[in-house]
């Protein structure tokens, strides 16, 4: 059940090692990585709540295990995290007496753990053609009830005059799931599997010795069960649940620009995302990332940033229904719903020699009112959380 919170930690993970002085660094020979998350989402608002008290939600602990090394003209790096999540899931929404969504939560009994191994390699294809690189990941993720293993490949081009770089690739993951029947339907199936297909292509732009541009396009083709075992939807003529049920398919693009300005008189640099998603879901989101990375005396580094996000909804998604659709799709996930997000990160490192240590801490809250269309009814299962990270790297 872990998986869909568990990848949205994983990328913040992957954020956090991907600050500078974190991630691999030219010239090292060997490197590793330690990061410990703690991710915490705040209790679900007694009036949010269908049995009109706050309950608890989602705690997720996570440790990241990274080594990477150089062999002649092959980088190497091996990742390995291990994470434990325990607490309470959304199940279902009901009407209460006005009308308004409240959520029906799952109960605080849900523990679990998952592992998660992905190496990589990296070369330059020189004898191939003069500015060439080809790289290449194969993963591999065990949790209670979901299974995958994943892999990509990817190659970059930097003609002679150095000033474009262009980039494509693809990625493609083959999951498995078998649900645990604890706090979900006594009909909920008995395994079922799913595939993912991405290819992207990109080009960033040197535009002089402080300014890079970036933009990429990606294609997403989602195929198989798609649907969430550990939910129901409610039915207002029959006042009772019916199972979550979405189409066994979803395509996806997204168009992605990045500026990355460094201003030496502060010896700082500024950092600002845009992101362009839509699917055949009918869902639409906008995704603004900005960052600035200030260098201090003493080699530390303080980078403070904001995100804000907002989405549509899919087309069959509903807080509960008032009878079943004609096309037999139901889903009140929030995460389907339409709605905003407001997050704040700020982190801090220093480097001591060869080592790197820092730490950040980041809240993340959903709301109707930050998306940027009107909504009618606010899912109230919507997420607030807060999560903390500490890391530590050693370069030798």
């Amino acid at each position: 059940m872990a998986n869909k919170t568990s990848a949205a930690l994983a990328a913040l993970t992957q954020a956090a090692l991907a600050i500078p002085g974190i991630a691999a660094a030219d010239g090292a020979t060997v490197q590793t990585d330690y990061l410990y998350s703690h991710y915490d989402e705040a209790k679900l608002a007694a009036g949010h709540s269908a049995s009109g008290e706050s309950e608890s939600r989602y705690q997720i602990d996570s440790h990241l295990f990274r080594l990477s090394t150089a062999l002649d003209d092959n980088n190497l790096g091996l990742d390995l995290t291990y994470e434990t999540l325990s607490g309470a899931s959304p199940w279902f929404i009901l009407p209460d007496a006005n009308g308004k969504p409240v959520q029906v939560m799952s109960g605080a009994s849900i523990k679990e753990q998952r592992i998660d191994v992905q190496g990589s390699w990296n070369r330059p294809l020189s004898s191939l053609l003069d500015g060439l690189d080809a790289s290449a990941t194969l993963g591999y993720s065990s949790e209670d009830d979901y299974r995958a293993l994943s892999g990509g490949a990817e190659l970059g081009y930097t003609p002679a005059t150095g000033a474009l770089t262009y980039t494509g690739g693809f990625s493609y993951s083959s999951d498995e799931i078998e649900p645990t029947r604890g706090a979900s339907s006594p009909n909920v199936i008995a395994s079922a599997d799913k595939r993912t297909l991405s290819l992207y292509g990109g080009v960033a732009w040197v535009l002089g010795p402080d300014t890079v541009l970036q933009g990429s396009l990606s294609y997403l083709n989602n195929d198989g069960y798609l649907s969430d075992p550990y939910k129901l939807a409610y039915l207002t003529d029959s006042a009772g649940t019916t199972a979550d049920e979405r189409p066994d398919g979803r395509i996806a693009w997204a168009l992605t620009g990045r500026l990355r300005q460094f201003v030496p008189q502060l010896d700082g640099a500024l950092h600002l995302d845009y992101r362009w998603y839509h699917d055949d879901w009918k869902i639409e989101s906008h995704t603004v990332d900005l960052a600035w990375y200030q260098t201090l005396p003493g080699d530390w580094q303080l980078t403070p940033s904001l995100r804000w996000y907002s989405q549509s909804q899919a087309f069959f998604y509903a807080p509960y229904y008032g009878s079943e659709r004609n096309d037999g799709f139901a889903s009140s996930d929030y995460r389907l719903s339409p709605f905003g997000a407001l997050s704040g990160r700020l982190a801090l490192s220093k480097r001591f020699g060869g080592w790197l240590l820092g730490a950040g801490v980041e809240h993340y809250q959903a709301k109707a009112s930050y998306a940027l269309g009107e909504v009618e009814l606010e899912n109230p299962g919507l997420v607030k959380f807060t999560s903390f990270d500490i890391r530590a790297s050693w370069r030798f």
